[in-house]
């Protein structure tokens, strides 16, 4: 025969005690859960704070390193001196620009070299583009008994190199470095080199022309204005 087990009656006591248990378990269950939302915000709130601060450093060094570069960095020749400018972007110059640059070095050139065999085809372009004051100086030189070709005859030769072309055409202004050297006939070696630095106005300007005359200047390329000055170049080079 079976024994029939005998149930224990369970006292108030233990009943309160297991109440007080389960009401432990189920407060620390909602602290945790707690606990986790808090460091879940707080993770979160950290890597928004992340996130900004490195889209500002982000927008600040794009800003930083988005400004224009310049278009030339001038540089001096240790061993001679020369001053000339490099340019360090990239070639973006338009037709009208390479036109202009092209033009005013050969303005430069025509107007500061000096080869007395040559010498009518520099006065010959001077004429056509040089106006006003600036054809003035120039053919000034060509006149009176000092006149230019006169007194030197082809005992010296000017040669001209053009270091670098800046053109405004906005405003159709021109900044030219370029170098003279002088060659003397009776000495064996050249002078050294001079560094110059000229100021340039110019425009085009549709002139009545010979055909020949058109052959030397077809655009109508006119200086208005013409400055130089030498420059400083120990004072550049420190």
């Amino acid at each position: 025969m079976f024994k029939k087990n005998k149930i224990q009656a369970i006292s108030r006591e233990d009943l309160n005690k297991y109440h007080e248990e389960t009401q432990g378990l189920e407060r620390d269950m909602v602290n945790e859960i707690l606990n986790s939302r808090s460091r879940a915000w707080k993770i979160a709130t950290a890597f928004f704070v992340f996130a900004v601060v490195s889209m500002v450093t982000a927008v600040g060094v794009i800003i930083r390193f988005a400004q224009p570069l310049p278009a030339y960095l001038t540089t001096i020749n240790k061993d001679t001196g020369e001053v000339s400018q490099v340019k360090i972007t990239r070639d973006e110059a338009t037709y009208g620009d390479v036109i202009d640059q092209y033009w005013i070095s050969q303005f430069v050139i025509h107007r500061e070299s000096y080869d007395y065999n040559s010498i009518q085809v520099d006065y010959d372009a001077m004429s056509l583009m040089a106006s006003g004051d600036v054809a003035d100086e120039y053919l000034s030189m060509f006149k009176g008994p000092n006149r230019i070709d006169k007194r030197l005859g082809d005992t010296e030769r000017t040669t001209v190199h053009i270091n670098s072309v800046i053109t405004d055409r906005e405003h159709g202004v021109a900044t030219v470095r370029f170098t003279t050297q002088q060659r003397i006939r009776q000495r064996p070696n050249p002078e050294p080199p001079r560094y110059w630095i000229a100021t340039i106005a110019y425009e085009y300007k549709a002139l009545p022309m010979t055909a020949q005359q058109r052959y030397i200047n077809p655009l109508g390329f006119r200086v208005t204005s013409y400055r130089k000055n030498a420059e400083n170049v120990g004072a550049v080079g420190g």
